[in-house]
């Protein structure tokens, strides 16, 4: 019995593999028909697709493809430059506010500086305008001819009065109106002192005039009329008519340019020590100025006032070869030509 119920057991044992063995198989055979259908199904959808650009199709042109795939890359470029130009738009847009911001910040600052400012300005001329700026004082430097009184008279500046009202150019004018003053300097020493300081012109030639003597400088600017004879130079032979003197303040242009002459003889007659001597100049003919020397009782004849240098020299030579004679000197002509020569009067 025992063995009986073991052989069943065996036989079980041997039909169960056999039963798992052929399903294995039956297993392997579906994979591999499962396999060869999926090949012959791809064969056959290899064997049905065909190349547009190669095969002719009814209703379908290989342009038709053509024309599809470019227009689909063009839309791509200009789907893209869209956005290029939608994000160049907002760039925009935003450099825009911010530039506007930034304006209106500015603005906003200018506004609130100038408001600023207005009120500084406001409360400086108060301040300015104030008691504290009366003057109480004015003081007058380098006035040597031209009295203290005489200027402030003339600057029309009065103590007490705010040392802002009157403007410098105002008082410069005002000044200037004497003939001797040359040049004024206005300076405002706060808080209540006002300083003028002045340049006088010098008297250094005289025109004669009736009985009195008209006072010139270097320029040619008529200073006074005076019947005191100054120890300078007299001018003789000038073309500026005498009822002129009075209501003018300059000789004539003519009389001008002669002077220019006079000055480089006069200085020239320094260097060499002769200046001393010329109580006279004679510039009637600007081609023989004339000098005359009192005190040593001569005239002379000194060109059209070319190479002075060289005519002083001889000048000088002849006051001391001739000292104490009376006559004239001439050398006004060509140095290179023609002598000098003194001429003793008869």
């Amino acid at each position: 019995m025992k063995e009986n119920k073991k052989n069943e057991e065996l036989n079980f044992l041997y039909l169960d593999e056999k039963y798992i063995e052929k399903k294995q198989k039956n297993k392997t055979n579906r994979a591999d028909k499962k396999s060869a259908q999926k090949k012959k199904k791809n064969k056959k959808i290899e064997e049905d697709m065909f190349n547009f650009n190669n095969e002719i199709v009814i209703g379908v042109t290989r342009t038709d493809t053509k024309n599809k795939i470019e227009k689909k890359s063009k839309g791509k470029v200009q789907n893209k430059k869209i956005r290029n130009e939608e994000k160049q738009i907002k760039n925009k847009t935003k450099v825009k506010k911010n530039k506007t911001k930034k304006k209106k910040s500015m603005i906003s600052k200018v506004i609130k500086w100038t408001i600023l400012l207005i009120a500084l300005i406001v409360a400086a001329i108060f301040f300015v305008m104030s008691p504290v700026f009366d003057l109480i004082q004015i003081d007058v430097l380098n006035n040597n001819k031209i009295s203290k009184e005489t200027i402030i008279s003339l600057s029309q500046i009065q103590i007490g009065q705010n040392i802002y009202k009157t403007s410098k150019k105002t008082i410069k004018k005002n000044i200037k109106q004497n003939s001797y003053i040359e040049d004024v300097k206005i300076t405002r020493k706060l808080p209540n002192i006002i300083e003028i300081t002045v340049k006088e012109r010098k008297p250094t030639y005289m025109l004669q005039y009736a009985n009195s003597y008209v006072y010139i400088n270097n320029q040619g600017y008529i200073l006074e009329i005076s019947q005191e004879a100054l120890q300078v130079p007299i001018i003789v032979g000038s073309v500026t008519q005498e009822e002129k003197f009075s209501s003018i303040n300059r000789l004539e242009e003519e009389d001008l340019k002669k002077l220019e002459t006079v000055l480089k003889i006069m200085e020239s007659a320094t260097s060499n020590g002769i200046d001393t001597f010329v109580t006279k100049i004679d510039i009637s003919d600007k081609q023989n100025y004339k000098l005359v020397l009192e005190q040593e009782k001569k005239i002379v004849h000194i060109g059209d006032g070319s190479d002075l240098s060289n005519r002083m020299l001889y000048i000088k030579s002849i006051l001391n070869t001739e000292k104490g004679i009376e006559g004239e000197i001439f050398v006004n002509g060509d140095l290179n030509k023609e002598k000098v020569f003194f001429r003793e009067k008869v």
